[in-house]
């Protein structure tokens, strides 16, 4: 009986000590697969704020005009918006639209809308900055009506978005005289952004007196005429101490 008893406690404790040895190994491979997870889990934390902070580093920028500001006839990055993006680091949207205006519809085969609808679409975007520049397809309007849709349209962006930082710039023209009513049109764009805290910028007109940057349309600029303007927008920006 005894030699027995004694076999079973040997078997008994080789049991034990193999059941030990079991959880000794399932913890070190719990406590591996937790430090793996950790690591992964520590890697995606830092990746996530590293892509925050290159969205941080690269202001979003939206621009809201017309054909001029889009690149009419041009490929898209050479309209002064692009230029402006590529000189300062911005990640921009350019909404200008061919034959828009803040009374101006667009044309249908762009955008079929007024500033109103780009006004719209540049708040989906939740930009840091937006640019609005007057437009010369408003000429012929309307002043009162043109004053009003004006204001009406920056309170609304700045409703939507009262953090965004909101500048105008005056309308440019082509390379011939200037209509007496785009004086009063960018008085309205210049009203309409201070009134709700933004800067307005007078750019002057680039395209003066030089047929020789016009496209054959005599309307929309070529690219030189597309560079002459970009550097007035940045020497304006530059002189206001304004950045994206």
């Amino acid at each position: 009986m005894g030699p027995k008893r004694a076999m079973r406690g040997r078997g008994r404790g080789g049991e034990r000590a193999r059941e030990r040895s079991r959880r000794r190994l399932a913890a070190g491979a719990a406590v591996a697969v937790l430090a793996t997870l950790g690591m992964a889990l520590s890697g995606c934390t830092s990746d996530s704020k590293n892509a925050t902070a290159a969205i941080h580093a690269y202001p979003s920028v939206v621009a809201i005009g017309d054909s001029i500001m889009k690149g009419h006839g041009l490929n898209a990055d050479e309209a002064w918006p692009a230029l402006m993006a590529q000189q300062n680091g911005w990640r921009l949207d350019n909404l200008a639209c061919d034959g828009a205006g803040f009374l101006a519809i667009g044309d249908d085969a762009d955008c079929g809308e007024t500033f109103a609808g780009l006004v719209a679409r540049a708040v989906a975007l939740h930009p840091r900055t937006i640019v609005i520049e007057g437009s010369s397809n408003d000429v012929g309007k309307s002043d009162r009506d043109l004053k009003s849709e004006t204001i009406k349209q920056l309170a609304q962006l700045r409703a939507a978005l009262p953090d965004v930082q909101i500048i105008g710039l005056s309308t440019v023209w082509n390379d011939t005289a200037v209509p007496a009513q785009l004086a009063d049109i960018d008085q309205q764009v210049r009203t309409a952004v201070e009134k709700v805290g933004g800067r307005f910028l007078e750019i002057g007109q680039p395209l003066s007196g030089h047929t020789e940057w016009m496209q054959s349309d005599d309307v929309h600029p070529t690219a030189a005429g597309q560079l002459a303007i970009y550097a007035a927008v940045q020497t304006a920006f530059r002189k206001a101490g304004l950045r994206a």
